[in-house]
């Protein structure tokens, strides 16, 4: 079914535009006889979920294929359009084939982490660093885009992360692994929480997660080189009451230290993705971004074009199909609008 949509243009737009999608489901260039109106008032490319575990349930555990797209089903309806699955056991996302209706999916094949560093359930081979680059490459046989390594965390006890996180492979380890990896045609995110940040930066890993320790200067390297941040705040602002004091003392000192940091790299042109890793929602997490120091209109930025351009992904032009979703409110008034989406169009057909 052909479908219209006069709607204002998200992240940016101030006035209503229109956009018109054909029988096929794809973008027309101009008016299209027949077509249904979509409902709502506020259009914006679809939601991009950068650092999502689709494979992965609460524990963590692995999750089944059926559990599986059972989730990306129901990202689907929340607005979810396209999902970076940034890690999977034993890379069971490359066997994924989500279908019509549910998000596009990127995904990164299994952890690269070694022994004893990386949560047991997610981590049926471990990947010593002698292999390192050998592994990675092989992820992107497997038809991986991304290859995802845990950069540094702490020593597993007893399956349990206990102590602080330090360094899992050295920095020319991961630096020849990159430069493998980008000469394959792949590209490298890279879990790190410590102030190994800037030498990653420096061995040209394209994206970094969660980033806790990072400061202006490593900030500037990232600008520079054009390295992404995904700070999974859903994720790493998450405090059990049960944390100890120095625990919870920590987060809040980083949540003052974020207000300083996300602006400054918004301004110095650091693309700031938006991820769930298996915390919250979407919707929550562009509302952390914007309550820690981005303007709303980055903050959803964030969640749509900054995330279609960096992965790579069309969202916008004429005989593509249409990947969008509405809101009959402006989310960037009130953030808790992305919740309740109107519409939701993935590659041309409506899933909600």
């Amino acid at each position: 079914m052909p479908w219209s949509v006069r709607a204002v243009p998200l992240p940016d737009g101030d006035r209503p535009a229109d956009l018109w999608i054909d029988a096929a489901g794809c973008v027309s260039a101009g008016p299209v006889p027949g077509a249904e109106p979509l409902p709502g008032r506020y259009v914006a490319p679809g939601l991009v979920d950068a650092h999502a575990h689709p494979c992965v349930g609460p524990g963590p555990v692995a999750r089944n294929h059926a559990e599986t797209l059972d989730e990306l089903t129901a990202w689907a309806a929340s607005g979810v359009c396209l999902v970076r699955d940034t890690g999977s056991p034993g890379g069971s996302a490359l066997q994924l084939d989500p279908g019509p209706g549910r998000p596009r999916l990127q995904a990164a094949g299994r952890f690269l982490a070694p022994a004893g560093r990386y949560f047991p359930a997610l981590l049926p081979e471990e990947v010593p660093q002698q292999r390192l680059t050998e592994l990675a490459l092989a992820e992107l046989a497997r038809g991986a885009r991304w290859v995802k390594v845990i950069a540094d965390f702490p020593p597993v006890v007893d399956g349990t992360p206990s102590g602080p996180a330090g360094p899992t492979y050295s920095p020319e380890a991961v630096e020849a692994m990159t430069a493998a990896v980008h000469a394959a045609g792949g590209r490298v995110a890279a879990h790190v929480t410590t102030d190994a940040v800037a030498q990653l930066v420096r061995a040209r890993v394209d994206s970094v997660e969660h980033g806790t320790a990072l400061d202006e200067s490593t900030l500037r390297l990232m600008a520079q080189a054009g390295t992404a941040w995904t700070p999974t705040l859903c994720a790493v602002l998450a405090v059990p009451g049960t944390a100890p004091e120095k625990v919870r003392r920590r987060v809040a000192e980083y949540r003052e230290r974020l207000g300083e940091l996300l602006p400054l790299a918004h301004r110095l042109g650091v693309p700031i993705l938006t991820g769930t890793d298996v915390a919250g929602t979407l919707a929550r997490e562009v509302a952390l971004l914007a309550e820690h120091g981005l303007p709303p209109a980055a903050a959803l930025a964030a969640a749509t074009t900054t995330g279609y351009r960096f992965l790579g992904e069309p969202f916008d032009q004429p005989g593509r199909p249409a990947t969008l979703v509405t809101y009959q409110d402006d989310p960037r008034e009130d953030i808790e609008v992305l919740s309740s989406p109107s519409a939701v169009l993935i590659d041309g057909i409506r899933v909600r």
